[in-house]
Parts: C-alpha cells; structure tokens; sequence
C-alpha cells in the first residue's frame, strides 16, 4: 500500500523573474508553459506510458514506491492515468492532434497491462506478460478507469466504450458475493492481507465512487445495484456501541478487524471513515435511501467523544477496549505508545468527517433535491482572473526544461544514497498534473470568455 507521490517544495533556484502581465499576454506566456511542460513530460513518456517520478537527470524512474525499470509504466495514480488525462484535455484545448495521440497511446499501454479479470496493478511493463493480480489500492484500478471514461467521452467510439466496460465487469467480478465488500487486490493468495475487505486508502471508497460514475455513464443498474450492495457491507461493518465507526480492514470469513501490514494492528480507523462517511452521503444522493443516512450521527458522536488531548485523534484504535493502538517497528504487535510506534506513519492527526457533517446537517435541513441542486451550483466554475495568481505562480516555477522541480522525499532519498544516486531534484507526475490543471482551466476559462 505505497503513497501517493505528495507535492514537496519546488526548488527556488529554478524560478524565474516575477511576470507582471495583463490578460492577453498572461494568456500567451500560460499557454506556452503549458506546451513547454507538455513537451518535457512528452520526452519521459515510455512504452506509452509514464513513471511516478524521475531524477532530473533522467537516470532513474520511481513507481508506486521504489525505482522500476525504464520499460515499466506506473499506473497507481497520478502517474500514466492522471499525466494522460492533462494530454487529452490540452489535446482537446489546444485543438492539437499529437497531444491526443499521446494520450491514446497511453491508453493503450493501459491495456497492454491489464489483468486477464480487467483490472489494473500498480505498475508493470507494457511489453511483458499480463499482469495477474489487480489493485484498488490508491485508486490504481478506478484511476485508470477515471482515465478510460474520460477518453471514451471524448471519443465517442465504441472500442473505448467496451474497454470502460471490461474495468466495470471486473468491479462486478471483485465484489465478496456475500458481504458486498472488496478486496484490496484481485485475485489475491489466500494466505495475505490483500484478501481483507479493504477500506484502508479509501479501496472500498473509491470501487463505489466509481461504480456511481459508471451508472451514470452508461445507464447500467448492476453498477448501482452493485454500489448499494457495498453500502449495505458498510453499514453491516460498522463498529457496535462506542467504536461506531470502521475499520482499515476486515476479515471476509469473520468480517472482524484484521491484521494488514506487521505494522497495522486490527483497529477502528479515525482515517479511512473519513472517505466511508463521504461514501455513504454519495449512495445516498445517488439513491435517496435513508438508510445509508443512518449510520453517520453515530459515527459523529464517536468522533466527538474519542478525541485525543491536543484535538486530533490516533489513526487507530482497539477493538474491545477503543484504546489507541500502534504498529511496532519491527514485529506484529501493537504499541500504545506513539513514541514507541514504527517511524513513518501517520499514527496521529486532524481526522474528523467535516465535509460529510456539513452535508448531512445541510441535508436534515432543506432534503436531497434541494441539497444536490445546491451543490451543482456551488461547483460552478471561478472567473479566469481568480486564477491569475496561481498561474503566474505555476509560470514562473517551470524550469528551462519543463519540468516543475520538486525535493525528494525521505523514501526516495534514503534509495538515492543505496544506489549510489547523486542528490538531486525530481520531477513528479503529482507536480505536472496540479501544475498543468491549473494552466489548463485558467485557458479554458479564458478562450471562453
């Protein structure tokens, strides 16, 4: 279960003088950053698809977490779905037929490296064997999915209809036909984690999401049916009287708190519910059904009363007993100590359902109708010249290559010094896809005014 590559500081001796420019001439110098930026993430594209991260120099390429070889593509988002997406929005933008192509070509090592089942791994190489074992972990299957939709609505074309299709048939086939949840991987050994009904980085958050989007898209009731059959597994997981919320993870024989990594003890997770809150206010928007309104005043209550003394709260706590509970650093046993906790883990932080709490609340007071009707209108678009400070921001911050240069992490440092990897900056498929977005939507709103 890696990490998302996460935005770092962009390097300041890379950036160039301050623009000061009025409207028309912003529009030029945004619109050729982004084509810089277009064509120095063009020259790291591979096998059609695209790494994680590189070192500035090009020498090496990380993928979910580790360095992979130059033939692999990532697929765990940001990575080759999220870099595709920007080059079939800009293809489109931009009326520009190489940047399209690059964006089919990078659907098309997608497919190369899709599982027999339909569904995604983490990485692997387009020109390898078939991958066998799928992932929803990090949204790697629904990102990719997020992708195959967007290209389809462009499109139109019923090849890339029928490639959307196979990754929901592949949700269909994943789901426990019991309980309703996932897995985090598919097909997974038996004798491994990956087996669990996964809500551990939002992997059951993201499959019904996706399963919505699909509904929406195509009109096909299996995937709602089957969405509300993973909010029932919700509500059924939901913990009993003073640990009412849910678990990172769950044993599908028993459907109790399991064991994940050595260092994940089974624990009620203050994280992951976040997303399983937000999940049940989506089916219930998508459905109307109370029911999937019901568990949440008891999840809030549960929060409110298991805060820690500064105000945040631990990533987990204990079945039977609510203590908090942490991974030790070199074996399976917990700790209830942070201070003895394994290093590099979020064991603690501000996680309180705050989105989902204000669209419940909002919810109880004018109904569902009015409430989505609201919503839409809240997720208008900004005026271009609010997004004047970012893109000047984003424009200057691009380097002489292309690139927006960013500091490796510790993870990535730690490899770099093993490998013999002078220090250096990286470039990042999470930097380019903010970046350009930006770009993207100040040009869009622009060209449209």
């Amino acid at each position: 279960m890696g990490k998302r590559c996460a935005l770092g500081v962009l390097f300041a001796a890379f950036l160039l003088p301050c623009l000061a420019f009025g409207d028309d001439s912003l529009q030029k110098v945004a619109e050729s950053k982004l084509r810089s930026a277009l064509a120095g993430m063009a020259a790291l594209q591979n096998n059609g698809g695209w790494g994680n991260a590189w070192t500035r120099d090009k020498q090496f390429m990380w993928g979910e977490y580790r360095t992979i070889p130059s033939s692999w593509i990532t697929v765990q988002p940001p990575a080759t779905p999220g870099i595709a997406k920007v080059f079939l929005r800009a293809g489109a933008l931009l009326n520009d037929k190489h940047l399209l192509d690059l964006a089919f070509a990078a659907r098309d090592a997608l497919l190369a490296v899709r599982t027999p089942e339909g569904g995604f791994p983490y990485e692997a190489d387009p020109k390898g064997p078939p991958s066998r074992e799928a992932t929803f972990d990090d949204d790697t299957t629904t990102g990719a999915l997020d992708f195959l939709i967007a290209l389809w609505k462009f499109t139109k074309d019923d090849a890339d209809l029928n490639n959307v299709k196979s990754v929901g048939e592949f949700l269909l086939k994943s789901q426990y036909a019991d309980s309703g949840g996932w897995p985090q991987r598919f097909p997974a050994m038996k004798s491994t984690y990956f087996r669990n009904i996964t809500f551990n980085d939002n992997a059951m958050a993201d499959v019904i999401k996706a399963l919505l989007r699909l509904h929406e898209v195509t009109g096909d009731k299996r995937y709602i049916e089957a969405a509300m059959k993973g909010g029932e597994c919700i509500i059924r997981l939901q913990g009993g009287p003073g640990e009412e919320i849910w678990a990172a993870q769950y044993s599908p024989e028993t459907l109790k708190p399991a064991w994940a990594r050595k260092f994940e003890p089974p624990g009620y997770s203050s994280f992951e519910s976040i997303s399983v809150c937000d999940t049940l206010i989506a089916l219930f928007i998508a459905t109307g059904q109370e029911r999937f309104l019901e568990p949440l005043p008891k999840a809030f209550a549960w929060y409110d009363a298991h805060r820690l003394p500064d105000g945040k709260w631990a990533r987990f706590y204990e079945p039977g007993t609510q203590r908090p509970v942490y991974g030790h650093p070199s074996k399976s046993e917990p700790v209830y100590d942070v201070s003895q906790a394994r290093k590099g883990y979020s064991w603690q932080g501000d996680w309180y359902p705050r989105l989902a709490k204000r669209a419940y609340d909002r919810i109880k007071e004018i109904g569902r109708d009015a409430y989505a009707k609201e919503q839409q209108s809240v997720a208008t678009q900004p005026k271009a010249k609010d997004l004047e400070p970012d893109v000047t921001r984003v424009c200057e911050s691009l380097s002489p290559e292309g690139w927006w240069l960013e500091s490796p992490d510790h993870d990535q440092l730690q490899e770099m010094k093993e490998k013999g990897i002078p220090e250096q900056p990286i470039i990042t498929s999470g930097a380019f896809c903010a970046n350009a977005g930006v770009l993207l939507q100040y040009l869009d709103l622009s060209k449209s005014k």
